[in-house]
């Protein structure tokens, strides 16, 4: 059988990309368009736009005379892969070849459009090329994608060694500082104790002085008698006996102060060595500080990186623990505040806003209130509990980025808070504010936070019924919470536990200046911590290595059978309280309580940064960051257990530190 074979100007015209479809085409008579067979199937071998390779099976002989006629025409009907519409086209057969000698029969049939709608051309055309080009396409995505994810596990492995090179350094580092700080402190108690042994001496001296005076006035006496009396000899035994006595503890008084004398001597000697000593400590901490300072910037920015990972992109709420289960994907509303306002603090707003957002247009809420945790992933409620105190910090972190950015986005929502917290106070007689809507206990804490809250809220709006309710929170505070017997805050209304937060959030609230003027010693508080709630205990870090750390535990731990737990937050609490007494005895120009206190909030922080480690979660990614506490799962002796993870990081923990590094008070917007 005769085979028209195609021209290779034929295959450069109608033959370009290699494609595969389904066809049904008919033959029709060119003059009146009416079908002469019937409709046969077959697939393309190659598409270009001007028309296809159409390869057909089981063609009959007896049509192979149509192959033949040069004004033959094919209806063709092509089915394109995923879409709807069938493309049809009019073509005039350009080139035949029969494939084989077999049956069934094969051709194949070069096929040039003659009619075809140009939308239909392009089209098929187009399909052909992303039939022919797509394998590359994908091939070289899936390198591009293989490369960037070798690349960025390259890039985190780095950071996480460089991040863990960080930690230990900081570590070193703060312990070295501490130390230094640490002797600092002993010698500075030493000269004190030298200094008052001096004084007694001193007064010894002069009143051993004066009884010398006194004894050389009784002698003068005594031998104007011994000459008076010489003819009295029944008196001149006595009185000559007296006069011996006299010489005597003249003597013994000589003798005592010469040794007195001799001992001040010493004592101003050692003087002067302690300060040679200090001297040359003082020059190493300086020394010191210097390279020191760079790690714990670095640190710091590491520890404000690990809040940002974890801030869920779909809430904007940030998870408050790793490493308890229990808690696991909880974000805490108090949490959420400590986090807004480090966003805050560092200018990152974005952030900020997006866990405002969610308690603006998603967060649920019972009896009006915010519930106290939510989750960070679905954004519903966690526990359905509601206390005033979390709905209170929230407001105090919008009162904050609304000072800061200059934004009111968010301030109707702060002052729906104010009024929900009005509506509390006013049911009571003394106008406390208690723990929630359904409660009927007082916390010292709630009403502190509240106090802040009310005089920022006064501070941005200058409307009186603020200013009215802090007032009143103070004289509730004053009546309810100070225990004036022992100089200190008491847990709430009559409930006289101890809470070292409501010392350090007392200070950080009402200020020392108004305390003072209210007969609340700010002095004689922070006293009463260091003297009921300072511990010393041990930290097993995670590299193994265990150290000693001195800070503060949620109470008095002798309370508690656990022994003394050193609390990050509430340590961090301490040290930004020390860094405000600092900062107001320095404004009174009372220079040595200024250093006083100042050097205190470097020695917390010190300790604080001991406990800073590297992140072992997947969303941690390596960055610094604090455990809760020195132990886990403990009693704090507030009705609630510290969370799992001594070894994991807090959100609360490496916020406050943050908070403490920076001197920022979250109760004020001074």
């Amino acid at each position: 059988m005769a085979v028209s074979q195609p021209k290779q100007s034929d295959r450069r015209n109608y033959i370009r990309l290699n494609a595969v479809f389904p066809v049904e085409f008919q033959f029709i008579d060119p003059e009146t368009s009416g079908s002469i067979s019937d409709v046969k199937q077959g697939f393309t071998r190659n598409i270009g736009k001007g028309g296809i390779c159409l390869e057909a099976n089981d063609l009959r002989d007896d049509l192979e005379q149509f192959l033949k006629d040069p004004g033959a025409r094919l209806d063709v009907r092509m089915h394109i892969p995923l879409s709807r519409m069938e493309t049809k086209a009019v073509a005039k057969i350009a080139w035949h070849q029969k494939v084989g000698a077999t049956y069934p029969n094969k051709y194949l049939i070069g096929l040039s459009f003659v009619d075809i709608d140009p939308k239909d051309r392009n089209r098929i055309y187009l399909h052909a090329r992303k039939t022919v080009f797509a394998p590359v396409f994908f091939g070289a995505l899936f390198l591009v994608i293989a490369a960037g994810l070798l690349y960025f596990s390259a890039s985190d492995l780095k950071l996480r060694v460089d991040n863990k090179k960080l930690v230990q350094e900081l570590a070193r580092l703060s312990d070295k500082k501490a130390s230094l700080e640490k002797k600092l402190k002993q010698f500075d108690r030493e000269n004190k104790e030298i200094e008052a042994a001096i004084s007694d001496n001193k007064s010894e001296i002069d009143q051993y002085k004066a009884k010398l005076t006194d004894l050389d006035r009784l002698n003068s006496e005594f031998m104007a008698k011994d000459s008076l009396i010489a003819y009295l000899r029944e008196n001149g035994f006595e009185a000559k006996s007296k006069i011996k006595q006299s010489l005597l503890e003249k003597a013994r008084f000589n003798a005592r102060i010469t040794r007195l004398s001799r001992e001040n001597e010493y004592l101003k000697n050692r003087v002067s060595r302690i300060s040679f000593d200090k001297v040359s400590v003082e020059d190493n901490l300086r020394a010191l500080l210097a390279s020191f300072r760079k790690v714990e910037d670095k640190s710091v920015v590491s520890m404000y990186k690990w809040i940002k990972n974890h801030q869920n992109r779909r809430t904007g709420l940030v998870i408050s623990y790793e490493g308890d289960k229990d808690l696991e994907d909880w974000a805490f509303t108090y949490d959420q505040s400590l986090a807004i306002q480090c966003f805050t603090l560092m200018g990152d707003q974005s952030n900020a806003k997006a866990a405002l957002d969610f308690y603006r247009d998603g967060a649920q809420k019972v009896d009006d209130g915010f519930v106290n945790a939510y989750d960070a992933y679905t954004g519903k409620p966690s526990e359905y509990i509601v206390h005033a105190g979390p709905n209170i910090w929230l407001g105090i972190a919008i009162l904050q980025y609304t000072a800061k950015f200059k934004d009111e986005t968010y301030l109707a929502m702060a002052e729906d808070i104010a009024k929900w917290l009005i509506y509390l106070q006013r049911q009571d007689r003394e106008y406390g504010i208690k723990g929630g809507p359904r409660y009927a206990w007082f916390s010292t804490e709630h009403n502190l936070d509240a106090y802040a809250f009310f005089g920022m809220l006064y501070k941005i709006t200058e409307e009186a019924k603020y200013l009215d309710a802090r007032k009143k929170t103070l004289a509730w505070i004053k009546k309810n919470a100070f225990n004036k017997k022992e100089g200190r805050m008491n847990r709430g209304k009559g409930d006289a536990t101890i809470a070292t937060d409501t010392f350090a959030w007392a200070i950080a609230a009402i200020g020392p200046k108004v305390l003072k003027d209210e007969g609340m010693d700010p002095d004689q508080i922070i006293d009463f911590a260091e003297t009921n709630c300072l511990v010393a205990t041990d930290y097993s870090r995670p590299d193994s290595e265990n150290v000693k750390v001195t800070g503060f535990d949620f109470g008095k731990y002798e309370h508690v059978a656990r022994g003394g737990v050193v609390s990050t937050e509430w340590t961090g609490q301490m040290a930004v309280t020390f860094r405000i007494m600092a900062d107001y005895y320095r404004a009174r120009k009372e220079f040595d309580r200024a250093e006083y206190y100042g050097k205190k909030a470097d020695f917390y922080i010190s300790e604080l940064e001991k406990m800073v480690i590297i992140s072992p979660s997947r969303i941690g990614q390596g960055q610094g960051c604090l455990p809760y506490a020195t132990q886990d799962d403990v009693d704090t002796g507030h009705g609630w257990r510290v969370p799992r993870g001594a070894r994991t990081g807090s959100t609360a923990g490496t916020a406050y530190t943050i908070f403490a590094k920076y001197n920022y008070n979250p109760l004020t917007l001074d």
